[in-house]
C-alpha cells in the first residue's frame, strides 16, 4: 500500500520523523532505523526508505506498535505533555482518513494538482493535518486535499483598504468557512476559486488573483488568522519589496515574485474578515513554462517532472539553480530573509520538465535584517516586533528554509527514484558559483567549508516548550552541502 493512501502509515511516519531529527539516538542496519529514547530508554525500529515506517518497539522480541502507542511512547520519554497533544494527533489520524475517502479525481491543471497534492502534509510535524475541534464536514468542502473548488462570500458595505487592492468597491470576499467559525453569512455568489495548499489561500483562476484569508483553525503550529500586526506590515513591506524583487528579477531572470499587493478588511471585525490581495501566477509564467508547487514536486502528484527524468543530477542542478541564488541575493545583497521553504515556492518547468522558473511567496514570513532598521523603527516604534532579525537569527532562518525544508526533500524524492546520484555535489557548485560571484560572504563560506549541521525547526519538541504558534526551536541536521576535506 503506497504511504499516501494510509491514514495510520502517514500519521506514524510523522511521528518517527520528528523522534529522528529532534529526539533519538539513531543507528542504522541494512533495512531499518533503530532509535533509542535517552530518557525511557526504549528502542525503537522502523523500516527504511523515502520515509521510516512500520514501527516496532524491543520488548524481548520486536513487537509492531501503532501510531498511537508511538505517540504514547513520546509522552512517556517528554514527561507531561502539552493540553491536548494526543487528541491533536488523533484528529491529525481522523482527517487524513476524512480526505481520502472524500478525495475527488484530480482535476486537469497540473499547476492545481501540485497546490492539492499534500495529503500526509508537513512530514516533520505530529500533527500535521488536524483542523482543531472542527467535524470534517465543516471543513473538508473547502480542502486542497480534496481537490476542491468552491465560490466566495461577497460582503457589502463600507470596508477599509490598505496598499494596492484590485477589489470593486463596496465589497468584500469572504471565506464561507470563516464566516461560518464567526457566526455570520453571506451569499456564496463570488469568483469560482480553489484552495492552495496552504488551506486558506484561494486562487481565483479568472482573475489571476490569490486571495489569502483568516480561518480560525489550528493547522500545525498556529491559528490561521490575520493578525493586526501582519496587516500592518503590508503595504510598507510591499514598498521596500518591490524594488528588491526588481533587481532580483534583473539579475535572475525568471524569477518572480508573487507580492502581497495590500489588504481590505471590516472595521467591526479588523482581523477576522481580512483579505489579503496577491498577484497571481500567469501574469509571471514564461509561455511554454508550467508552475508547480515544490512541496507538490516532492510530495508526487500525476504528472509530476521527477517520475520521468532522464538525467537527475542534471535536473537537480537546474532546480537548486533556480531556487537558491534569488534566496542568498536577497539575503547577501538586500537583507532580506526569504521563507523559502517548499509551500512558499513555486518552480516553473519547461516543456521537458526541467527547471527555468522560480515564484516565490507569502510575506508574512520574511524578515528584515538591520540595514532596514528606520522602515522597522517607523512601523512598529518601540514595539519589539517579530519582523526585524539580526544577521545570524537571519541566516539560521534561511538554512532551516532554503536547505532543510526545501533542498533536503526534493532531494530525497530524486534520490528515491534514482539512489546513488550525487545530487549534493551538484547543489555545492550552484552555492559556491554564487559565493565566488559575490565576495564569498563569511557566513556562506562557513556553510560550505565548515559548518557540520544546519538548522532544522523541531516541531515536536517546541510543543512541550509552550511557544507560541509563530516561534521557533532548532535542532543540528547534518550538513549536506559541506564538501567533505581531502585525506592528510
Amino acid at each position: 500500500m503506497e504511504a499516501n493512501s494510509d491514514p495510520d502509515g502517514i500519521t506514524a511516519t510523522a511521528l518517527l520523523n520528528c523522534l529522528r531529527r529532534e529526539v533519538a539516538e539513531v543507528t542504522t542496519t541494512a533495512d531499518h532505523l533503530l532509535l533509542k529514547l535517552p530518557h525511557t530508554g526504549a528502542l525503537l525500529r522502523a523500516r527504511t526508505g523515502r520515509w521510516p515506517s512500520s514501527p516496532e518497539l524491543l520488548a524481548g522480541t520486536w513487537h509492531p506498535i501503532t501510531w498511537h502507542e508511538l505517540a504514547v511512547l513520546i509522552v512517556k520519554e517528554l514527561g507531561t505533555a502539552p493540553v491536548g497533544f494526543l487528541d491533536e494527533i488523533a484528529a491529525s489520524h481522523s482527517a487524513i482518513a476524512a480526505i481520502l475517502a472524500t478525495r475527488g479525481a484530480p482535476p486537469n491543471d497540473a499547476y492545481q494538482r501540485s497546490e492539492q497534492a499534500l495529503i500526509a502534509g508537513h512530514r516533520y510535524h505530529p500533527a500535521p493535518k488536524s483542523r482543531g475541534s472542527l467535524p470534517a464536514s465543516a471543513w473538508l468542502p473547502y480542502a486542497p486535499e480534496t481537490h476542491a473548488a468552491f465560490r466566495l462570500a461577497v460582503l457589502h458595505g463600507d470596508f477599509v483598504d490598505a496598499g494596492d487592492v484590485a477589489l470593486p468597491a463596496g465589497s468584500l470576499p469572504a471565506h464561507p468557512l470563516q464566516l461560518s467559525l464567526l457566526g455570520l453569512s453571506g451569499d456564496a455568489d463570488g469568483p469560482l476559486v480553489w484552495p492552495t495548499s496552504s488551506v486558506r489561500t484561494v486562487y481565483d483562476p479568472a482573475a489571476d488573483l490569490f486571495y489569502k484569508f483568516s480561518l480560525d483553525i489550528q493547522i500545525t503550529n498556529d491559528i490561521r488568522r490575520l493578525w493586526t500586526y501582519d496587516l500592518h506590515w503590508i503595504p510598507p513591506l510591499a514598498q521596500v519589496l518591490r524594488p528588491v524583487f526588481a533587481d532580483i528579477a534583473a539579475t535572475y531572470p525568471g524569477t518572480a515574485f508573487l507580492l502581497d499587493r495590500g489588504y481590505r478588511t471590516s472595521p467591526s471585525c479588523f482581523e477576522g474578515l481580512a483579505v489579503v490581495v496577491r498577484d497571481g501566477i500567469r501574469r509571471h509564467t514564461w509561455p511554454g513554462v508550467t508552475p508547480l508547487l515544490a512541496a507538490g514536486i516532492a510530495e508526487g502528484f500525476p504528472g509530476n517532472p521527477l517520475d520521468a527524468l532522464v538525467d537527475p543530477a542534471a535536473w537537480f542542478r537546474a532546480y537548486v539553480s533556480a531556487v537558491a541564488p534569488p534566496v542568498l541575493h536577497a539575503f547577501f545583497a538586500h537583507g532580506v530573509v526569504m521563507e523559502s521553504h517548499m509551500q512558499n515556492v513555486l518552480v516553473g518547468v519547461d516543456s521537458a520538465g526541467m527547471p527555468v522558473q522560480a515564484f516565490y511567496r507569502d510575506h508574512e514570513g520574511m524578515r528584515l535584517l538591520p540595514s532596514h532598521t528606520s522602515l522597522l523603527s517607523s512601523v512598529d516604534g518601540d514595539l519589539a516586533g517579530a519582523r526585524g532579525v539580526s544577521e545570524a537569527k537571519g541566516w539560521e532562518r534561511l538554512q532551516y528554509c532554503l536547505i532543510v525544508n526545501h533542498l533536503m526533500e526534493i532531494a530525497g524524492a530524486v534520490h528515491a527514484r534514482h539512489p546513488g546520484v550525487d545530487l549534493w555535489g551538484e547543489a555545492r557548485a550552484v552555492f559556491a558559483a554564487y559565493a565566488e560571484e559575490h565576495g564569498s560572504p563569511p557566513l556562506l563560506r562557513a556553510l560550505l567549508e565548515s559548518s557540520p549541521s544546519v538548522p532544522a525547526k523541531a516541531n515536536l519538541l517546541l510543543r512541550w516548550t509552550r511557544a507560541e504558534g509563530a516561534a521557533s526551536r532548532y535542532v543540528d541536521c547534518p550538513n549536506p552541502l559541506r564538501s567533505t576535506p581531502a585525506p592528510s
